[in-house]
């Protein structure tokens, strides 16, 4: 391979940002010369409506006449509220990820996941990155905060999986972040590298939630964290550059969609292994896509330093084959020369404006947050003095909010703000503070104010906000708190009896609390935070079968009222050396249960989950997501599995999540993070009702002439039979166990074989009968077609004698058999082959999705 061209395919997998409001000399190269496959856009590249739609075109031209194949990705972090690039007024205000989780509303989330994706693709961006999928688990987060949607995974997944929808339905790319999660840090990365010291148990109980839920649902991109783990793997690296922690993602969730690096030019990775040197080790440890935001000369050496380590080996050329695929499979499903090309009539923006107001004003009223409020303070008057206190100084904001990750933080206009509220009370006096506090005539106007509202920002990582707001809890005579960003500020301050958060400082926030405040709007959001603790009273033990049978079995009659089992049989099937079973109670009162199992294949154990029921009255209370947390916590520490089964191998349930269940149940584990089977992949029981069944004479007649012979298994047959199950099951040794233990010494005609002309055994299937023992063990829904229903199970032809008719004329054989002994009805479980078994009359009986996790 040519120098140019290494130079242009490793140029794809970088995303960059450059300098100025038209396309720059250096992004001008970077293209052209090197390739580079993604753009970034910041405040600083943005000024009006038609500047930028001239700019993306601009860019997607120069790509164009540069031969690229695809556009470029173009891409920008409106994630809305606290960081959003396109602002007012080229674009309305759009609330961000807490406010939208203030709302519990995710049909919500995903309107103005829409409407961010009609603004964002009609000024040319057709990546976003966000949603964010971080956890904010720790308050004093100064990175994260209100950019996610809650301290609940569960919830944040929600919107997440909303927002994406939403940005998806307008051809923007989504890309949550920062995986594996970034919520619980009180380091921001864009200075420094936050550890997180979790092990994998506490990362999956919390911050890989709801990167298993976007992953699930096909999410297409996904970011990393610039965050050390010292718990997973080695501990080495940071996760964007860590094997272990891309391992997560790409082995044990299965992703094979694009890995794009946050960029490389934060402290977390620069000020650590530097820019360039990180390129590679991000690369190597599996991401596709790498994001080099500020720097023409750091940008260039990075992709040299990329190609060096290809050329020399360091990194194989099958990495980049891999990464080029995802990126050009991304490109495809998404990009066209035709919409990249294309550039919008701007006097369209003013209704689409219109339109994205519109949802922007219905988010707003009802995120904004009443916590708690002391009697007679609401409404405001109108006609009264209120002294509005806002901080001057600068406020705590994060490198996220506007990008460069130069230390800077909050600066807002008081006077925005206080206008708002003149058009309510126009006495409204306006006082800023700052690290110095209220001189001695400031006190004198708060001291004698009716009321006295009081804005903080972040006041958690702010004294000077936190003292001003404690003494005036004393000092005035009746206040009002607005938390401006973070909830957090004052949430357990109780002395702060009138307490408002709006979480973001933006003005559209701000004026429906405002609404709030003079009585002309009604609070409608609720905390976002704290929700976790509402699951508490849920207890999850294991299960113990003298103590736990009955109740199991009554929860078992309510929650799967259609697959009637009796306890005796229950207990029969759960009382096993290799059941992991748990049950969840509210008080004392039994209300769910997970039924799973361990599966030892050539030394090798594999975790199944088969059964997981909630009771219907206890349904939607976290009780199944409890469950599920409890059993693969216990499957990871005892057995180190971090991969469980949605399926059941012996005793048999269900191959998978019954179809005929309403859809929310196959969303329940969706969501949840299960990687299920396509809706079109065949899983199926089925059954025949055997009594008049009669064989297609043309199956019996062309295995006859082609000199195979048909009888059940005799003693004499037993060993031989062994050995070839040994051969051709080796990868299902519970079938070849099924075979060993059914001698027909003991179980006879229990197994049909098939000879060939020269009596050699080729073929050989499992007719059990209903009082079959065995059957009874370990399968338990043949029952529930018919009293006298039997199994067919474990058919198998050696491979040279396939296709030939023996396994349909062993069937055949089979059938007549069992119907020869009263049997009535036949059942074969968890069957793939489409239409093989159908050709003798079988039905399905239920279809089924499997999955993992």
């Amino acid at each position: 391979m040519q120098d140019s061209d290494l130079k242009k395919q490793v140029g794809q997998l970088f995303a960059v940002g450059f300098h100025g409001l038209t396309p720059s000399v250096e992004i001008k190269t970077l293209i052209r010369e090197y390739g580079v496959g993604g753009v970034i856009l910041f405040r600083r590249n943005i000024r009006d409506a038609e500047q930028l739609q001239a700019l993306t075109l601009a860019l997607q031209q120069e790509a164009k006449d540069a031969g690229h194949e695809h556009p470029l990705f173009i891409g920008i972090d409106q994630e809305n509220g606290l960081v959003t690039r396109i602002t007012p007024p080229i674009a309305p205000q759009l609330p961000g990820q807490m406010a939208l989780g203030a709302t519990h509303s995710p049909d919500l989330a995903y309107d103005v996941g829409k409407a961010t994706g009609r603004i964002l693709n009609f000024f040319g961006i057709n990546m976003n990155y966000a949603p964010v999928c971080d956890v904010n688990s720790e308050p004093l987060n100064p990175v994260i905060g209100v950019r996610s949607a809650g301290d609940d995974p569960e919830l944040v997944g929600r919107f997440a999986s909303a927002t994406s929808r939403g940005l998806r339905e307008h051809k923007v790319i989504p890309s949550v972040k920062h995986f594996p999660g970034h919520g619980d840090t009180a380091v921001d990365s864009h200075y420094g590298l936050p550890v997180i010291p979790k092990t994998r148990d506490q990362l999956e109980r919390c911050e890989l939630i709801p990167f298993r839920r976007a992953v699930a649902e096909g999410i297409e991109a996904v970011m990393t964290a610039h965050i050390a783990l010292p718990a997973i793997g080695d501990g080495k690296y940071p996760a964007t550059l860590s094997v272990d922690a891309m391992n997560i993602l790409r082995k044990d969730m299965k992703y094979d969609g694009m890995i794009i690096t946050d960029c490389l030019e934060m402290d977390g990775i620069r000020a650590t292994y530097g820019t360039e040197q990180g390129s590679v080790l991000a690369f190597s440890a599996g991401s596709d896509s790498i994001m080099v935001c500020h720097t023409f000369d750091v940008q260039v050496a990075s992709i040299n330093k990329v190609c060096e380590a290809i050329q020399s080996g360091i990194v194989p050329q099958s990495r980049l084959e891999d990464a080029l695929r995802r990126i050009n499979r991304l490109k495809s499903s998404f990009l066209s020369w035709e919409s990249a090309l294309h550039r919008e009539d701007l006097a369209s923006l003013t209704a689409l404006r219109s339109q994205t107001t519109a949802i922007s004003e219905v988010a707003y009223s009802r995120s904004v947050t009443l916590v708690r409020q002391k009697p007679g303070v609401l409404p405001l008057p109108k006609d009264l003095p209120i002294v509005f206190l806002f901080p001057g100084a600068k406020t705590p904001a994060g490198g996220a909010v506007d990008g460069e990750g130069i230390r800077s933080q909050g600066s807002y206009k008081a006077t925005e703000f206080s206008d708002v509220l003149r058009l309510h009370n126009p006495l409204v006096k306006e006082i800023r503070f700052g690290n110095s506090g209220l001189t001695a005539e400031q006190w004198s106007l708060v001291d004698s104010a009716k009321v006295v509202i009081f804005v903080s920002f972040n006041a958690r990582e702010s004294p000077y906000q936190m003292a001003l707001g404690r003494e005036l809890s004393s000092r005035a005579r009746s206040l009002v708190t607005i938390a401006g960003c973070a909830p957090y500020d004052f949430l357990e301050a109780l002395e702060m009896t009138t307490y408002i958060t709006t979480y973001e400082p933006t003005i559209e926030a701000f004026t429906q609390a405002t609404k709030i405040m003079f009585g002309l709007a009604t609070a409608n959001g609720a905390l976002p935070i704290g929700q976790a603790k509402a699951h508490s009273s849920i207890a999850v033990t294991p299960f113990d079968a003298s103590r736990d049978i009955d109740e199991l079995a009554a929860v078992w009659k309510t929650a799967l009222p259609t697959y009637p089992l009796p306890a005796s049989s229950l207990r029969c099937f759960l009382d096993r050396a290799n059941g992991h079973h748990s049950v969840a109670r509210v008080g004392s009162t039994m209300v769910g249960f997970c039924v799973a199992y361990t599966n030892t294949n050539q030394e090798k154990i594999s975790g199944r989950i088969a059964v997981l029921a909630v009771d219907p009255g206890h349904q939607g209370r976290g009780v199944g997501t409890a469950l599920l947390n409890e059993t693969r916590a216990h499957f990871r520490n005892k057995f180190q599995l971090n991969t469980l089964e949605l399926t059941s191998n012996f005793p048999r349930f269900w191959p998978g999540i019954p179809r005929e269940l309403p859809s929310q149940v196959q969303d329940f584990f969706i969501h949840r993070g299960f990687r299920l089977n396509p809706p079109g992949a065949r899983s199926v029981d089925l059954y025949q009702d055997i009594r008049n069944f009669q064989p297609p004479e043309k199956y019996i007649s062309r295995a006859k002439e082609r000199g195979y012979i048909f009888s059940p298994l005799l003693p004499e047959h037993y060993d031989n039979c062994v050995v070839a199950q040994k051969r051709n099951f080796s990868a299902s040794l519970g079938w070849v166990e099924a075979y060993i233990e059914l001698n027909p010494s003991e179980y006879p005609s229990n197994v049909m074989v098939a000879f060939d002309s020269e009596g050699r055994q080729v073929g050989w299937t499992l007719m059990l009968p209903p009082s079959s023992s065995f059957l009874q063990r370990l399968w338990a829904f043949p029952p529930l077609c018919g009293p006298q229903t039997g199994l067919i199970g474990c058919v198998g032809v050696d491979k040279e004698c396939r296709k030939a008719g023996v396994g349909l004329a062993l069937l055949c054989h089979a059938m007549m058999d069992m119907k020869s002994r009263g049997i009535e009805g036949v059942f074969v479980d968890w069957v793939s082959l489409d239409g093989w078994y159908e050709q003798l009359g079988f039905k399905v009986w239920r279809s089924y999705r499997p999955g993992e996790i």
